[in-house]
């Protein structure tokens, strides 16, 4: 009985190993840059992946509409603005074009041009995290005040000074995502 078991896991034991070793040469072939022959996709597939990439960067550049991208930090100094819309309409814009824009990211294949769209909408993201830090509403309701506020120190005035910059700088760089993606459509190889 004793030898059966010792023969069975014996069997299993080489199985495991030479099951492992296929699994990492099919690794190392892929690693390799070797060629595979996949099947050719249909057209259709190429071209419903443009018109999901093309409503993407549409819905996306929605939003570059309500901000201002200043060209230099004189120009931003000079204005001070960072949208051209309140805080709350900007936020609702962002998120129903991220409503939109996510399920179509999903249904794109992984590359450049996806990354682009991905990095313009956190962009836009990160701008609104920034831009909330120094929101301060024409109307003040009593229930939102906070003691803390009052009780800044140098540090935190300095440093809150600073972040309208870093919300003018993420506009800046969803728009230069935003550009590099509509480049990309416009190759011939798409990504």
């Amino acid at each position: 009985m004793k030898e059966s078991s010792l023969a069975l896991l014996i069997l299993l034991f080489l199985s495991l190993a030479a099951y492992g070793q296929s699994v990492a040469r099919a690794q190392q072939f892929n690693s390799a840059n070797i060629p595979i022959a996949l099947p050719a996709l249909p057209e259709r597939a190429a071209i419903h992946e443009d018109t999901l990439a093309a409503r993407s960067i549409a819905a996306v550049k929605r939003l570059e509409k309500d901000v201002l991208v200043y060209r230099s930090l004189g120009e931003f100094e000079a204005n001070g603005r960072l949208a051209r819309v309140s805080f709350d309409a900007f936020t609702e814009n962002l998120t129903k074009v991220t409503a939109e824009v996510e399920p179509m990211l999903r249904r794109l294949p992984q590359g450049e041009l996806k990354a682009e769209i991905t990095n313009a909408l956190d962009s836009y993201r990160d701008g609104a995290f920034w831009w909330q830090k120094v929101n301060q509403p024409r109307v003040v309701h009593v229930s939102a005040l906070k003691a803390t506020d009052s009780n800044r120190n140098p540090s935190d005035t300095a440093f809150l000074s600073t972040v309208p910059y870093t919300v003018a700088i993420h506009w800046r760089q969803a728009g230069r995502y935003l550009k590099r993606a509509e480049r990309l459509m416009e190759s011939p190889t798409g990504n």
